[in-house]
C-alpha cells in the first residue's frame, strides 16, 4: 500500500520570527537585571562631603580605599600595607601616570591617608584625587 502517490509534501519552512522575539526578550531581561557597578559593594565608606564638581580625569586609575578601622583595599581587594607596597611598585613601574583615587572613610584617622600617599609618592605615583561625596 502506497500512500504516497496523491501527496505532494509541503515544503519546510522555518520561522525565525518567534526565536527573534525570545531573543530579544532575554536581551532586554538581561539589560534590565544587570547592575553596573564602579566600585565593589561589600566596601561601605562613609565618603566626606563636598560641593565641588568631580574632577577625576578618565583613563588609568587605581582605587586604593581605606575604612575607618584601618583597613585597606587596593581596587575591592584588602591588602596589607606591604602588599600595598608591592602593588604600587608594579603599577608605577609599569604605567608611571597611573592616577591614585584615594577613598577614605571620614572617620579614617588623616595619618592613615598620609601614610598611603606617601607610600604611592615615594615609588613614583604623584597624580592622587581624593572622592567625596556630593552634597
Amino acid at each position: 500500500m502506497d500512500f504516497s502517490h496523491d501527496r505532494k509534501r509541503r515544503p519546510l519552512i522555518l520561522e525565525l520570527t518567534p526565536l527573534i522575539d525570545v531573543v530579544f526578550l532575554l536581551l532586554i531581561f538581561f539589560m534590565v537585571s544587570t547592575t553596573f557597578v564602579n566600585e565593589p559593594s561589600a566596601l561601605e565608606v562613609d565618603l566626606p562631603m563636598s560641593s565641588a564638581p568631580d574632577m577625576i580625569v578618565e583613563g588609568e586609575d587605581i582605587g586604593i580605599t581605606m575604612t575607618d578601622d584601618g583597613r585597606v583595599f587596593v581596587d575591592g581587594e584588602g591588602v596589607t600595607m606591604e602588599q600595598l607596597r608591592g602593588e604600587l611598585r608594579r603599577i608605577a613601574q609599569q604605567a608611571p601616570t597611573t592616577q591614585v583615587v584615594l577613598r577614605g572613610d571620614k572617620g579614617l584617622e588623616y595619618q592613615r591617608l598620609i601614610d598611603v600617599m606617601t607610600i604611592a609618592h615615594e615609588l613614583g605615583l604623584t597624580n592622587f584625587s581624593l572622592a567625596t561625596d556630593e552634597n
